[in-house]
């Protein structure tokens, strides 16, 4: 699938030429809104509880955050309940380092909700893989829009591989 003209948006704070945010908010839902390139959203988080300490793209996710970012008056940009199937790019992923790069299910989690390793364990059995607190909420305005999503998630104790960074660039510009 072709990435050129998507919108990068990065929760990590250490991904350059992206547009930053610290956490999910209506600001974030106004850069997709606002967005006139492609309908295509590179979404970078921090991440924990992988099995292995690596990169993870994301093939679905579960929305443990107890709420939905689509709440409130319909925004004309989409239907009431958009269909999330098939929302995340996980097959003919562009790119030499991307197509290598595990696929799991995440589970969006809410904003300070710091699980203990009994909750991680009980939430895994629901079938998440490992967690993250902004890229389930962003994927939902994204859905809303009309939007297919990357969802790339980032070991939070590691540093962010440039290599991995610079692919994604060169993919988006």
């Amino acid at each position: 699938m072709e990435l050129k003209g998507a919108k990068i948006i990065d929760f990590t704070g250490k991904v350059a030429g992206a547009q930053h945010f610290d956490n999910f908010s209506d600001q974030v839902t106004k850069a997709i809104r606002s967005h006139e390139g492609t309908k295509i959203a590179v979404v970078i988080d921090s991440g924990f509880g992988f099995e292995t300490e690596a990169p993870h793209l994301v093939s679905d996710h579960i929305n443990l955050t107890g709420t939905n970012p689509l709440m409130g008056p319909n925004d004309t940009c989409g239907e009431r309940f958009p269909v999330v199937n098939n929302i995340y790019i996980t097959h003919f992923v562009p790119g030499k380092i991307l197509p290598a790069i595990q696929q799991g299910v995440l589970g969006g989690l809410k904003q300070g909700f710091a699980p203990s390793a009994v909750e991680i364990k009980k939430l895994k059995t629901l079938g998440a893989e490992f967690f993250s607190y902004n890229l389930a909420q962003t994927m939902i305005v994204a859905a809303h829009s009309g939007w297919k999503v990357l969802g790339i998630v980032l070991p939070s104790r590691l540093p962010v591989d440039g290599a991995l960074m610079n692919e994604v660039k060169s993919l988006v510009n």
